[in-house]
């Protein structure tokens, strides 16, 4: 784009013109669909490496033809050994309303019980990857757009600029490639979660409730948001001791039966039904360990988090913590971790008196990203696709650090690397690197002038001004070495476990990043919105 454009753009003023926000989500749709034509997970069985047919993609197809097929009591028993549902409840709901369509609009084959083990027509692939925009767009972008654009964190922006910050928000790489390459729907969950935290930070307390459903509905569709579930504890909590008495014990009363409904209407279903002679406890026990896998080792693949660099020699964690332990010492780990953010938000939700409300949105924001770097850091059984959690609410702070939510986007989607050579995504993977960077650029042309940040994270020491420039020599480095060099035999794992490594320690500043936000935030001058 050049300069007078970007001046044209600049200039607009407050407004923004039905047509460039046409273009905009026009353009957003027109990048999934492109990555959408690159391999997803297991295609054409090419792991092959397990005894179900392909990976992700096949497994959600599967989950749309068992729950089409079987009654819901049934879902979470059958056939365990071939991509058996562990997904929470909501995921099972709308894997059956994505059947029933299928059904109708593919044809039965394409989720006919058994015999559509191994379904990759060409027509249901499009249909499966267009039901992944659909809930993108209306979870997710929907969201993202509020947060944007209806969030007032600085009010001489243009209205085109906070577009543009939408644009960025919804081109996050690593979320495109895992979502609409790899294939799944955390954009669904991570739209729900973020929409929780949008209501929660509103003043009036009943806005609290609407935020605990839908966070209760992200727990129930994607068991990960649990790297979440400290965070919105502690500011809730917080947010009930704003008063005493009787009204503490409301609110307390009105969050909990909020929660206690909430799951009881969506959980139900699979403890009151089920096999012959199961009880009521023993389903609900079985439904659990389908979707918390603690059998499961410590971790399985390498993932850029502390428990996989510390299994490596000489340290070799997991020969010293007992199999048994594991779980709790990930757990109290964790817990130290998000400890920082926990106490800050709690201290925020309990001030009676706020300078406004977007100095509660924007630390919620970084306590969610200090909450999730710690899972994905310090817990059991930590995925690589975890990392996700933690930038979908950064994702929404470009306003406040743009630096370091551009630098934390760019290796969020290098530590993915690995998962993406093996799904064969390194094209989708370069190419959604060079059009984020460049929109990146465009919004740093754009905001030129602006009441924006400029002193954030990466520029409070002049040590930490270097990191953008050192992580990113480092990336490249792996990069062309690993095409350069050849493997040795003896070291077939030799650039994962330096992936691993590297990404740990990018990941590990990250956090310290998010938790010198949540606490050396300034806090606003002027008196502003009262929460009650």
């Amino acid at each position: 784009m050049s300069r007078s454009s970007l001046n044209s753009v600049r200039d607009t003023g407050g407004g923004t013109s039905s047509s460039l926000i046409v273009a905009v989500v026009a353009g957003l749709v027109l990048l999934r669909v492109l990555i959408g034509y690159h391999p997803h997970s297991g295609q054409d069985n090419y792991h092959g490496l397990h005894s179900a047919y392909g990976g992700d993609f096949e497994a959600q197809r599967h989950w749309m033809e068992l729950t089409l097929h079987l009654p819901v009591g049934e879902w979470y028993w059958y056939d365990l050994s071939y991509w058996g549902l562990d997904y929470p409840p909501i995921s099972a709901y709308v894997s059956w309303i994505c059947g029933w369509l299928s059904h109708r609009l593919v044809g039965p084959e394409s989720v006919a019980l058994e015999t559509s083990r191994g379904f990759e027509n060409p027509t249901h692939k499009a249909f499966m990857r267009s039901t992944v925009i659909v809930l993108d767009l209306l979870v997710y972008g929907t969201a993202v757009w509020f947060w944007t654009m209806h969030r007032q964190y600085d009010r001489n922006l243009p209205d085109s600029t906070r577009l543009w910050r939408f644009a960025l928000a919804m081109s996050q790489p690593a979320i495109l490639l895992i979502d609409h390459g790899h294939f799944q729907y955390n954009t669904t969950a991570l739209g729900l979660s973020l929409w929780a935290f949008y209501f929660m930070t509103l003043p009036v307390f009943f806005y609290c409730m609407i935020g605990s459903f839908m966070f209760c509905a992200a727990l129930s569709f994607k068991q990960m948001t649990l790297y979440y579930a400290p965070a919105v504890f502690f500011y809730l909590l917080g947010r009930c001791f704003t008063t005493r008495g009787r009204f503490l014990v409301q609110r307390f009363y009105l969050l909990g039966m909020t929660v206690v409904a909430t799951t009881f209407a969506l959980w139900w279903p699979f403890v009151a039904f089920g096999p012959e002679g199961t009880s009521h406890i023993e389903r609900a026990a079985h439904v659990f360990r389908r979707i918390i896998p603690l059998q499961r080792g410590l971790f399985e693949g390498k993932v850029s988090n502390l428990w996989c660099v510390l299994s490596l020699k000489p340290i070799r964690i997991r020969k010293l913590i007992p199999s048994q332990l594991q779980p709790l010492a990930a757990l109290l780990l964790t817990l130290i971790f998000a400890a920082p953010a926990c106490y800050r938000l709690f201290r925020l939700g309990q001030k009676q008196q706020q300078d406004n409300e977007q100095h509660q949105g924007k630390l919620i924001l970084y306590g969610a990203t200090s909450s999730a770097l710690a899972f994905f850091l310090a817990s059991f059984q930590v995925h690589e696709k975890s990392l996700l959690l933690a930038l979908g609410p950064a994702s929404l702070l470009f306003f406040d650090d743009a630096t370091f939510v551009q630098w934390f986007s760019v290796i969020a989607a290098w530590t993915l690397w690995p998962l993406l050579v093996v799904d064969r995504l390194q094209v989708a993977y370069t190419c959604i690197m060079i059009i984020f960077i460049m929109l990146q650029r465009l919004l740093h042309s754009l905001q030129q002038g602006s009441t924006a940040s400029t002193s954030g994270f990466l520029e409070h020491l002049p040590l930490l001004r270097w990191v953008p420039h050192f992580s990113g020599l480092v990336m490249l480095l792996l990069h062309f070495t690993e095409l350069g060099v050849t493997i040795p035999p003896h070291l077939p794992d030799v650039f994962s476990v330096l992936w691993s490594i590297a990404g740990c320690a990018f990941c590990s500043l990250a956090w310290l990043a998010s938790c010198w936000h949540l606490y050396g935030a300034s806090e606003p001058n002027v008196k502003g919105t009262k929460f009650d």
